[in-house]
Formats: C-alpha cells, sequence, structure tokens
C-alpha cells in the first residue's frame, strides 16, 4: 500500500477525516466479549469513564469539538452487510460459525452505540459511557483510537508538508530497520495488537501491511477486525479483563466467597459459551 502520509496528514486540517471507518476497527476479542454479553447479560447496566492517567498537567491538546465530531460519526456507524457475512462464513482459530446467527442478526438491526458524555476539567477532557453493558462495552476501543489520533493530528499540524514528509519517512526506516531484525528471529510468532493506542488508522495499517508482507509464516495476523477483513488476515484476539471486572462487581458486596467465585464462573461460562475453544484468557 503507498499512501502519501505527508498529504493525508496535512489534509486532516481542512474537513472531517474519520478515525473510525467501520465498527469493525475494533480489537477481535471485543466482538466475543460482545457476543458473550449479549447472550449472559442482555439486561446488566454499567458505567466506565476514560480517564487521562498523566499527573503532568494537561495533555488534551486538540479542540472539544472535534472530539464530539469524532465520537457523534462513530456512534452513527452501523455494521455493514459484507462485515456481517466475514464473520459469520470465516474461521476463527479453527472454528467456522462461532459468531451465532441470532447475534449477528442483532447486530445488524438493533445494535447501536450508546450516548456519552463529555466535560473538560482543567484541561483534560472526562469521557463516561452509562447504559446497558451491551450497549456501552464497544465504546472502549472507539473512543482510545479517537482519542488517540486526534493527539496525533493536533501534534502533526505543527509540521508543515515537508516536515510531515521527513518524519513518515523516518518512520519507515525505523520500521524496516525492525521488520529486519525480526526476520532474523527462528520461530516468530508476532502479532499486532495497536488499535487502542496507534498513531493512526493510515499508518497501523501499512505496518500490518509491511510486516504480512515480508515476515511470512511468523506474522500470525492482527486483533483489528476490519485490517483482517480487509487484507484477509488471521484476527487475534480471545478475551481481556473486563469481564471478570464487571462480574466481580456483580458479587453481593461484602461477600467474599461470592467475589472469589465469580472468576471462576467467568472461566465456565466463557467455555460453555465457545464449547472449549479460546481458552485463552
Amino acid at each position: 500500500m503507498i499512501v502519501n502520509f505527508a498529504e493525508r496528514a496535512h489534509n486532516h486540517n481542512w474537513a472531517l477525516d474519520p478515525v473510525t471507518r467501520s465498527l469493525l476497527d475494533t480489537d477481535f476479542y471485543k466482538l466475543l466479549m460482545l457476543q458473550f454479553i449479549w447472550k449472559h447479560y442482555p439486561k446488566t447496566r454499567v458505567s466506565f469513564s476514560v480517564l487521562n492517567r498523566s499527573s503532568t498537567g494537561p495533555v488534551d491538546t486538540f479542540a472539544h469539538e472535534e472530539l464530539i465530531a469524532q465520537l457523534d460519526h462513530a456512534r452513527n456507524l452501523r455494521f455493514r452487510r459484507s462485515e456481517l457475512v466475514w464473520l459469520a462464513g470465516n474461521t476463527f482459530y479453527g472454528r467456522r460459525g462461532i459468531f451465532e446467527p441470532a447475534f449477528l442478526e442483532w447486530l445488524e438491526r438493533d445494535f447501536r452505540l450508546s450516548d456519552y458524555e463529555l466535560s473538560v476539567k482543567d484541561g483534560r477532557f472526562h469521557l463516561s459511557f452509562d447504559g446497558l453493558w451491551i450497549d456501552t462495552t464497544m465504546w472502549e476501543l472507539y473512543s482510545l483510537s479517537i482519542i488517540s489520533e486526534l493527539r496525533t493530528r493536533a501534534n502533526l499540524k505543527k509540521l508543515s508538508e515537508f516536515g510531515l514528509d521527513i518524519l513518515y519517512a523516518r518512520a519507515k526506516t525505523k520500521l524496516w530497520d525492525k521488520i529486519e531484525r525480526l526476520r532474523e528471529v527462528s520461530n516468530l510468532s508476532v502479532a499486532d495488537f495497536g488499535t487502542r493506542r496507534r498513531h493512526s488508522f493510515l499508518w497501523q495499517e501499512y505496518v500490518v501491511e509491511a510486516m504480512a508482507s515480508n515476515l511470512g509464516n511468523g506474522f500470525t495476523g492482527t486483533s483489528n477486525a476490519f485490517l483482517a477483513h480487509k487484507h484477509d488476515l488471521e484476527a487475534i484476539g480471545t478475551n481481556a479483563h473486563e469481564i471478570p471486572m464487571v462480574l466481580a462487581a456483580l458479587a453481593p458486596e461484602g461477600d467474599d466467597e461470592a467475589l472469589k467465585a465469580s472468576q471462576y464462573h467467568v472461566l465456565e461460562m466463557w467455555q460453555q459459551t465457545y464449547e472449549g475453544a479460546l481458552r485463552i484468557m
């Protein structure tokens, strides 16, 4: 893939260039987790917030309005029919039909991202989501990738188009140096898990294509479902800490035995849901 990064980064300044291009532009494990939540906890309400954990002063360098525009764009996205066909017919971890037809129908007919609450305090964004777990959980990746890329765009605005060209030339050189070093590793097994903290969608796609083209079987795939779909790569990822965290929160307050049991209950339910597949947490 040949991309004029300098031109594209420069043009970010002139119009809304969506950060989130598709609802598949997320980690594959979030889709597996969403099906688990849809199946077992469709009426459970949750709330979560995106917090800036830096303690060294304001670091949110882009406009409040830019963030709203990108969040609203993501909220208006819907799964495309071609994407649902891919989820239905593709083989993941050696198993076809890992997503239930009823779940895919729900994705097409009913899935909507929840609303959000955004405020600014002391120069920092406070972003929170409240609602049904099935409506809020997918915001995790979209919100983080949006914030990461908007910070990138804000910093790139400081450079001229020539400066941007030099920046990406140096980045490509560093990338190729890393790929050459990886090619020397015997029994290499490496995958991309960069979505939530990526420099940008275009750079992540470039890196994934470069690794896929030059590392052979040593590159095992990407966690980004959209890139896996677009470039016919393996979609990588099974589960994350969110589910056991919520089940721990649902345990009766003060009941230490129930709290401990909740974590084992997650494992049992996960194995039952996927019939023994996807055992890695």
